[in-house]
């Protein structure tokens, strides 16, 4: 049985991936858009990270006829989303869904003619779900949805009055005590019997990636404010379609379209702002110049870059403290035939989901998420093993992988959710440029936070931002 694998596991893996670490690759050069009277050593703009908001930012920028330079700290594309293959199935280990509802990476989707598939999850006939007490329960879907339902229609009932824009979530300027409020604070609020508190509160759990209590209750909200405030689309959106291939399919394509300079293996280490360039300095010690920088780096990593003058201490303090988004989720390759299944715990337990992604003849293979990694070690088999158990009793597992994203040191967490009082608080400063750096990533977009459509989204804004801004100075 083979154990968990962590990063080094997964880049040994990909030995092309490995190489390009010591030595930083270089792919498509672009030419200078300014004439041949600007200085060749200073770029138009510089990208840094290669997640979907890195490369939508170079793609953009590039193709506005910017001499644009794109520099990626590891040795791969993809930034939280990474596709790796396990047993016969594409798989990513970071990033996952899509949906119709979310509308720039739908938009790329279309773009590039991808094709989706479906969890099989989508279509369970089984569920097994959980008390407070850890009791087991299961029955069809009928019998959990007949609970589950309505105890997410209760959460999300203040939705649309108090996010009636979803995607300007600041246009309601008195929803501060809803932000200040937990999520857990607003499950125990609503006064639902056990069983349904159980399942909401394991549920707000889940799309933290953390304890309940950890996460903003406004901006739990979001979710199903972006879904048309309908809860069957919500779950489309957040857990049903996926990209034919992995998420590297588009992330790919998007790429190629890029006529940046890019490299890998060059971890930023310094920013400084002088006059009117932006110098950046890597691990390796290489300094490069630009008019602007387009910072694409998840909120969590900004802190670990020296910057010079110092940004904003917003900024720096809500990336030192982190997002909720700290959790696991693990593939797990079980024996025999079964019927398509579906189970939720509670918060306490080591896995909170778990589900059919693939049906295969004589085995399956489940996807589990857990809301913290000190619950359960993804290397160790028995562990894994014990806690499918909790769900299914009869099962036994062949092989599983995950990935550590909390010491993934570009990472350094997972999905984005925001802590209490962040949203009405921090969110405006957040996405505020400094001098001459804008700021990309899915944790500061407006709409589809935490998901590929947020950095997609946070991407594009932020190379529109650069290219008018560069254009209004050319033609001053």
């Amino acid at each position: 049985m083979a154990k968990s694998l962590n990063r080094r596991d997964f880049l040994k893996s990909s030995g092309a991936m490995v190489a390009g670490s010591m030595a930083a690759g270089t792919l498509g050069l672009s030419t200078n858009a300014h004439g041949s009277d600007e200085d060749a050593s200073v770029y138009d703009v510089i990208v840094v990270g290669s997640g979907f908001a890195g490369v939508t930012a170079a793609r953009n920028a590039s193709q506005a006829n910017l001499r644009v330079l794109h520099l990626e700290a590891s040795a791969r594309l993809g930034g939280r989303t990474f596709t790796s293959h396990f047993a016969g199935h594409d798989i990513d280990l970071g990033g996952s869904y899509i949906g119709w509802g979310q509308p720039h990476v739908w938009a790329e989707k279309m773009r590039y003619q991808v094709a989706i598939d479906e969890t099989a999850g989508a279509r369970a006939t089984h569920y097994v779900w959980h008390n407070e007490s850890g009791e087991r329960q299961e029955g069809s879907p009928d019998d959990f949805w007949s609970l589950m339902g309505p105890a997410i229609d209760r959460f999300y009932a203040p939705a649309q009055e108090v996010l009636p824009r979803p995607y300007d979530p600041l246009f309601m300027h008195d929803n501060h005590g809803l932000d200040m409020m937990s999520s857990e604070e607003a499950v125990n609020a609503l006064g639902l019997p056990l069983d349904q508190r159980t399942l909401i509160q394991t549920f707000a759990a889940m799309n933290g990636h953390s304890d309940a209590d950890q996460s903003s209750y406004l901006d739990q909200l979001r979710w199903f404010a972006l879904s048309g405030f309908n809860q069957d689309f919500m779950w489309d959106n957040i857990g049903r379609y996926k990209i034919k291939g992995g998420t590297q399919t588009l992330l790919r394509k998007i790429h190629e379209d890029s006529r940046a300079e890019f490299k890998t293996g060059q971890p930023v280490r310094k920013v400084e702002q002088v006059d009117d360039r932006v110098s950046v300095t890597t691990a390796r010690g290489e300094t490069f110049i630009a008019k602007k920088l387009i910072l694409s780096v998840p909120l969590n990593v900004v802190s670990s870059i020296e910057f010079s003058p110092s940004i904003s201490s917003i900024k720096m303090d809500t990336s030192q403290q982190r997002h909720t988004g700290s959790g696991i989720k693990t593939y797990i390759r079980i024996k025999g035939n079964h019927p398509v299944m579906f189970g939720q715990g509670n918060q306490d337990m080591p896995f909170t989901f778990i589900w059919t992604e693939y049906e295969d003849e004589n085995s399956q293979i489940l996807v589990a998420y857990g809301i913290s990694p000190e619950q359960l070690d993804t290397t160790d088999a028995e562990a894994i093993q014990s806690a499918v158990n909790q769900y299914f009793p009869d099962t036994e597992i062949i092989d599983f992988a995950s990935y550590n994203w909390n010491v993934d040191p570009y990472a350094l967490g997972t999905w984005c959710m925001y802590r209490p009082g962040w949203l009405t608080e921090r969110l405006e400063e957040l996405q505020r440029p400094e001098g001459n750096i804008h700021f990309a990533t899915s944790d500061i977009a407006s709409g589809w936070r935490g998901f590929i459509d947020g950095a997609i989204e946070s991407g594009a804004q932020a190379a529109e931002q650069v290219s008018v801004l560069l254009k209004a100075e050319a033609d001053s």
